[in-house]
């Protein structure tokens, strides 16, 4: 028989949970639930130091709350917060791991820490989203109820996607096939191009399964039917691709065998005034707006360097975009199409002064590059944060600035714990931007300079 308590809602997690305390003395973890709030909740999973539960019936609510509970809205877990409040949780979040994981003194953290940039528009502000397909429907997984919902009135996505949605729904309503799994879609406001990625996960051949797309998109007018969509808004279908992920590790990881459909499989986008070719599978940013702010940031940390290593370059937007006459750029990245699409990217702005070569960051000789000096090292690492080893090896060039973009707060200041514990490096600058409004993410660019000889 599953166990029912009353709680008090005291904070919020990392990511985004509530926090309130057990008549056991346990701490419960409850999703959509804010501080302040009275809840009576029923305990799902029972840990040996904290439990898990979900709430039956909000019994008071906190004046921070802008959705009645039970009106949960796909992709976007805080969209019950409102706007104002989650950027002071953000805000705290960062200051707080700093203190709690990073074991950064509160003195140095206030010292630091920036207030964190709103996002100007915090509605339908995602370039690039990832739809479930369902019977027909384009879904997205509901964070909180872990099912695939209809993402409805959208507050994420561009609007265009909207429109585009529907248009695919249309087709597939009316023609149901079991080729595809998911679609993805990506595109610019500001070029008006749209990208349509379909993804397979079917064990056929790859032949047969492309085969029969071809097959089922003439038959069905499927990219008529998205062109004129898009049209009908003022935007273009620069291409679709068909992706096949016929493994559990491709499907994990996004990849697998992709092959072009229609048009091109790049759209193009305007960041800082420079125009990125982003190809189908390759990251960037969802936010262009609130990229362009964290982009200026770093191009204020770096514009008196001679040169620039950019690690984990990607497809070179960072480094390119802030780039400036007289510097060197040199990039550094793991995966091959992204290193290709960073040099096309180059060549697409006139930019001379930039190289990027595929390699792995923690296994790269920074002395072996022979970039002039002062050197500031850009990094923005995934989730999982800088390799120890790599660590290491900034401590040991001693590039004079480090500045360092984050999209997790923890592994942020882990790494800052172990750059500051070495002696070499200050922490000069700490601020967070809401890239991703009413999700509990949050992204961080700090600044470690050299401390002098």
């Amino acid at each position: 028989m599953s166990l029912k308590e009353r709680v008090t809602i005291t904070a919020l997690t990392n990511e985004g949970y509530g926090v309130g305390d057990l008549k056991s003395g346990k701490k419960v973890f409850v999703p959509a639930v804010l501080p302040g709030e009275v809840c009576d909740i029923e305990i799902v999973s029972e840990g040996s130091s904290f439990d898990e539960g979900v709430c039956t019936e909000l019994i008071t609510a906190s004046p921070d709350r802008i959705l009645s509970y039970g009106n949960f809205v796909p992709g976007a877990d805080l969209a019950h917060l409102s706007y104002e409040s989650g950027l002071n949780y953000k805000e705290d979040k960062v200051r707080n791991c700093l203190m709690r994981i990073g074991h950064i003194p509160e003195e140095t953290v206030n010292g630091v820490m920036k207030t964190i940039v709103a996002c100007d528009e915090p509605l339908n502000y995602r370039n690039h989203m990832q739809y479930r397909l369902v019977g027909g429907k384009l879904c997205l997984i509901n964070n909180i109820t872990k099912m695939a919902e209809t993402p409805g009135n959208a507050i994420l996505e561009y609007e265009i996607f909207t429109k585009i949605r529907e248009a695919i729904e249309t087709v597939f309503l009316s023609n149901p096939a079991n080729l595809f799994e998911e679609v993805v879609m990506r595109g610019s406001v500001r070029t008006r191009d749209i990208l349509i990625e379909f993804v397979s996960g079917l064990n056929s051949s790859h032949r047969t399964i492309f085969d029969n797309v071809i097959r089922y998109a003439d038959a069905t007018k499927l990219f008529y039917n998205i062109a004129t969509a898009c049209a009908s808004a003022g935007f273009r279908l620069s291409g679709a691709t068909l992706r096949m992920s016929t493994t559990d590790e491709d499907k994990r990881t996004r990849s697998g065998a992709r092959v072009l459909l229609y048009g091109n499989d790049y759209y193009e986008e305007i960041l800082l005034s420079h125009k990125f070719r982003i190809h189908a599978g390759a990251f960037f940013q969802v936010n262009i707006p609130q990229a362009e702010l964290l982009y200026l940031a770093a191009h204020e940390f770096t514009k008196d360097a001679a040169s620039i290593l950019d690690l984990y370059c990607g497809t070179g937007s960072i480094g390119l975009s802030i780039l400036r006459p007289g510097q060197k750029l040199t990039g550094i990245e793991t995966v091959p199409e992204a290193v290709r699409a960073a040099k096309e990217n180059a060549l697409l702005n006139g930019i001379s002064n930039a190289t990027f070569m595929v390699k792995a960051s923690e296994k790269t000789d920074m002395s072996l590059l022979n970039l002039p000096e002062p050197m500031a090292v850009i990094v923005d690492p995934p989730r999982k944060g800088l390799a120890p080893v790599l660590v290491r090896k900034l401590i040991e060039q001693q590039p004079y600035k480090i500045c360092y973009i984050s999209c997790d707060p923890a592994t942020l200041a882990r790494d800052l714990q172990l750059l500051l514990e070495s002696g070499v490096y200050k922490l000069v600058s700490v601020r967070p931007y809401d890239m991703f409004p009413w999700t509990h993410h949050i992204e961080t660019i700090s600044l470690l300079t050299k401390v002098s000889d």
